[in-house]
């Protein structure tokens, strides 16, 4: 889901959202609200991710997966 900053008044699966208010939404709906003028993506920073997403962002992305670092069907390249 992308989380969107609503610009103007508009209604979305029937219910009423005010300038200001945030709503999330599939990428493609947010990018369609975006060319309409209707919403912009909402500010990412410190102050509103939680310390969980932080963490993900500084470690998770970082760390590959054991699944992904012992596949026994791999094929390694053949030294030169």
């Amino acid at each position: 889901m992308t989380r969107l900053v609503v610009l103007r008044p508009h209604t979305h699966a029937g219910k009423a959202y005010a300038p200001g208010d945030a709503i999330a939404v599939s990428p493609a709906i947010a990018d369609w609200l975006i060319a309409q003028g209707i919403a912009q993506r909402e500010a990412t920073t410190d102050a509103i991710r939680t310390p969980l997403e932080k963490d993900y962002e500084e470690v998770g992305t970082a760390v590959a997966s054991p699944s992904a670092t012992k596949n026994p069907n791999r094929i390694k390249e053949p030294k030169a």
